[in-house]
């Protein structure tokens, strides 16, 4: 059954290859990528894992890769035809945003080092009292499981630097591929290193993961507007591959100084793919009554009632503080113990209308990344492409966990807010599509 499985996710992956005309970047390509690769991971580990798959599972994962390609035909087919100045527009050479406008290296060197050094400083102080450095690192770990926070100040901190690490990152890629920028690539780098540091001592993996799919995904965009070549995709993907192997690597070094146990291929067996195969037998223990919406809005449950406690509106047991869930553990007849809390993004859809939640959810992000996508091919080099490349990671992300509606809380309000106000300060205006449509009204410069 596991192979049929796989077999049917790879062919609906060649059909959203087909269909987005070998669009590598994609939103349905991507998303059934994501989720073909994952469960090719639970095949890896067929035997040593004693991979049962029920037909439950086969159905519902096939709804969800579909019912996103409808979400996505739905907005592509809604989106409005290029009038004759949007034609005209097209045919004229398009520039990068502003690159020739004083970007404020210096500065950004300066903040990123100061807010780094700050953030890290208070993590540290945090667990004083624990001797190594991965003692430090794992108790710090172990502290964020546990709900701590450093404090809204030095959440924002947190923040800024990742703003300006992304920032200095598009710019990079500008003063690569264009060959016309005077911005020293040192003086671009040295805020990304400070980012670097950050995640290491935070032990936050995800915010590496975050940004290593963003890094990739921009460098694609660029590449493929700046390649001559026919077989650009071709190069795209050997190129990806050396970097996702140079992210697995960051990765695990990253959970060794945690004082994880797990040798590689473990850690990527059970980061990766265990997400799904925990989806599968979940499915068939669940019976509870349907939550409507309370297990995929959790995070934004529980912002509301962080603002509105205070004027005496609490949502009760309908808010739960549990980060994780519980463990799933069995014991092979090999011996081999298998044990995982990583569920993926498609049990909270279950959990809150069953079936339907399998086709309603993915329709809705399907439509999201779609109307996105297309922002991100109609204005080049902009405020759409930055966007586009942040915000992508919940796709990736679907097998994992549930990264987009479950995010809905104050910290991904942080995160929109300094990325688009470090980009704003930077680039202006310009850079968002406003001449574009100005172009629409007929005044093309």
């Amino acid at each position: 059954m596991a192979f049929l499985a796989l077999a049917l996710f790879a062919i609906v992956v060649a059909f959203a290859y087909l269909i987005s005309k070998r669009d590598l970047l994609s939103p349905w390509f991507l998303f059934c990528l994501a989720i073909t690769a994952s469960f090719f991971i639970v095949v890896l580990n067929y035997s040593k894992w004693e991979v049962k798959i029920s037909g439950t599972f086969i159905v519902f994962i096939l709804c969800a890769l579909l019912a996103w390609g409808v979400g996505a035909a739905v907005v592509r087919r809604l989106s409005p035809q290029q009038d004759a100045c949007a034609i005209l527009n097209a045919r004229l050479p398009v520039k990068q945003t502003n690159i020739k406008r004083r970007y404020p290296a210096e500065l950004f060197i300066i903040v990123s080092i100061i807010c780094m050094l700050g953030y890290v400083l208070k993590l540290f102080i945090s667990v004083s009292d624990v001797p190594s450095i991965t003692g430090k690192l794992r108790q710090i770990y172990d502290n964020t499981v546990g709900g701590y926070s450093p404090g809204t100040i030095f959440v924002q901190m947190r923040e800024i630097v990742v703003a300006i690490a992304y920032i200095n990152t598009f710019r990079l890629f500008q003063r690569l591929f264009s060959g016309k920028d005077g911005v020293s690539i040192i003086k671009l780098l040295i805020p990304i290193a400070a980012f670097g540091v950050l995640v290491l001592v935070s032990t936050d993996r995800n915010i590496f993961l975050r940004y290593a799919i963003y890094f990739i995904c921009l460098f694609v965009l660029f590449l493929r507007e700046n390649s001559k070549k026919n077989n650009v995709n071709m190069r795209i993907v050997q190129c990806v591959l050396v970097l996702l192997l140079l992210m697995v690597v960051v990765f695990f070094i990253m959970g060794k100084m945690k004082e994880y146990k797990s040798d590689i291929f473990h850690s990527l067996s059970i980061y990766g793919g265990s997400g799904l195969y925990n989806f599968n037998m979940w499915l068939g223990t669940y019976n509870d009554a349907p939550q409507y919406g309370v297990s995929t809005l959790q995070t934004l449950l529980g912002s509301l009632q962080s603002i509105l406690e205070p004027i005496g509106i609490n949502f009760g047991d309908l808010v739960q503080n549990n980060r994780f869930d519980p463990f799933i553990e069995y014991t092979t007849s090999s011996g081999f113990t298998y044990s995982s809390n990583i569920y993926s993004a498609f049990k909270p859809y279950v959990e809150d209308f069953g079936c339907f939640g399998m086709v309603i959810f993915p329709f809705i992000t399907g439509m999201f990344y779609e109307w996105l996508y297309l922002k991100t091919k109609k204005n080049k080099y902009s405020y759409s492409w930055l966007m586009y490349c942040a915000l992508i990671y919940p796709i990736i992300f679907y097998p994992i966990a549930e990264q987009l509606f479950r995010r809905f809380h104050l910290g991904l309000f942080y995160e929109i807010f300094w990325l688009t106000a470090v980009y704003l300060a930077v680039y202006g205006g310009d850079g968002t599509g406003i001449r574009r449509k100005r172009a629409k009204r007929g005044k093309i410069k």
